[in-house]
């Protein structure tokens, strides 16, 4: 079935959804395939549910005019979503790279909002499936849209651009992340960078971090670019003395003191400010949005608990983000400060040498105590002994209940399927 017929049923209908337990009266139903489940097995469950039309890539076993059948339920998503983002025609920003996109795109989103009807990535819906369900929510009262982009082989991005067709976007950082698939912290950036081709390709423009390495190494892959924050680029931002929360300063403006901690977010922080810059919003609206923003869902989330101070930092993990969480936990003044870490999952064959390395780290500094969990923390306990050690999620949660860590800092960190942020009623 030709794409232009599935739009028409698209715009008659009230959004899009590809899981029957949360569809809405006149939504349309997208039937997806997977190794362990078929979506088209419940197109008779989604009509009697409300769907006002119903794509599946299997016929049925019955007739319905409301039903839509085409050859690939996924492909037929992705040019769905591509032809909307063509038809609603306005400017989208990409973020990608290894660490920070969420918070990254949240701040992005916080500065444009100040002046602008801005549409962003709800959470981190960043893959094959995610993108092309944000860009169907795109709405003519929307002026622009800030897309979050995640990959973990090479060929992902390029296929994220070509699916969202952005005009302008940004690669975060390149770290450790999904060594699994990457191989390594190279293939890593030449994967990000498939961001840069297509804007080159497209006559687009890339925000250039200057105190990034990999940014800089990579700004050549793009004629059109737009730098920040040193002296001399398109926009300054400077990161000011301060104490447990960030504070920025644009030049002409008053400073402002976020919500944040950590000199890696500055990095995200000035990353905002600029692309706020570039769009033409007040740098004094941009900065003050971005020092109202709190972080949330495990992100450099802040708890203050009567008991301790705890930096949740929990969402995900890779050998370069902990690195970066634990120099800001050793930076802070005051309190007794502990680091009570999950597993770096999808590090795959450097697993292993990853974990020993942090831990040789860890043994380097005991102004902090650790506490480590999983099965792929031994590594890390065996290169620091001082390490506390537990191999089950269980054991580990019953210590915190006994032990009862009081008056510290402290950081939860760990790949997502640790879900480290177990821990905080314990704390």
């Amino acid at each position: 079935m030709e794409i232009e017929k599935i739009y028409s049923c698209f715009l008659r209908s009230e959004g899009l959804t590809t899981d029957t337990r949360k569809i809405a009266k006149g939504q349309m139903y997208l039937a997806l395939k997977g190794p362990n489940f078929n979506g088209n097995a419940f197109a008779a469950a989604a009509l009697e549910a409300g769907a006002s039309f119903v794509v599946v890539d299997e016929k049925p076993d019955f007739q319905d005019p409301r039903i839509l059948l085409v050859g690939d339920g996924l492909k037929t998503l992705q040019e769905l979503g591509h032809y909307h983002r063509q038809n609603w025609g306005k400017p989208v920003v990409a973020v990608c790279g290894s660490n920070g996109k969420t918070t990254t795109k949240e701040l992005i989103f916080a500065a444009l909002s100040s002046e602008k009807k801005i549409f962003s990535t709800p959470g981190n819906l960043n893959n094959h499936i995610g993108v092309p369900l944000c860009l169907l929510q795109l709405k003519e009262e929307h002026e622009m849209a800030v897309i979050e982009m995640g990959a973990n082989h090479a060929g992902e991005i390029a296929e994220l651009c070509r699916i969202a067709d952005p005009d302008t976007g940004l690669i975060t950082n390149i770290g450790k992340d999904h060594l699994e698939g990457f191989g390594t912290i190279e293939n890593t950036a030449m994967a990000n960078a498939e961001l840069f081709d297509y804007l080159e390709e497209k006559g687009g423009l890339a925000f250039i971090n200057t105190l990034d390495e990999w940014n800089l190494k990579l700004q050549k892959k793009v004629s059109r670019t737009f730098r920040f924050p040193k002296a001399g680029d398109d926009v300054e931002v400077r990161l000011l003395p301060s104490g447990f929360f960030l504070k920025v300063e644009v030049p002409g403006q008053k400073a402002g003191e976020t919500r944040l901690t950590g000199s890696y977010n500055f990095h995200n922080l000035a990353t905002a400010l600029a692309v706020a810059a570039f769009y033409h919003i007040s740098e004094e609206k941009a900065l003050e949005a971005v020092c109202r923003y709190s972080p949330s869902n495990n992100r450099s989330q802040l708890i203050e608990k009567e008991s301790n101070t705890i930096i949740s930092d929990a969402y995900n993990a890779n050998p370069s983000s902990v690195l970066a969480a634990l120099e800001n936990l050793l930076a802070l003044a005051g309190k007794e400060k502990w680091a009570l870490l999950g597993d770096m999952l999808e590090l795959g064959k450097e697993s292993e040498a990853e974990h020993a390395l942090l831990g040789k780290w860890a043994c380097g500094h005991p102004e902090i105590h650790f506490m480590v969990v999983g099965p792929a923390m031994k590594a890390f306990a065996d290169a620091c002994p001082g390490a506390i050690y537990f191999p089950e999620k269980s054991d580990f949660e019953a210590h915190l209940e006994q032990k009862k860590i009081r008056n510290a800092v402290i950081l939860l960190k760990g790949s997502r399927g640790m879900k480290m942020e177990s821990a905080i009623p314990f704390l």
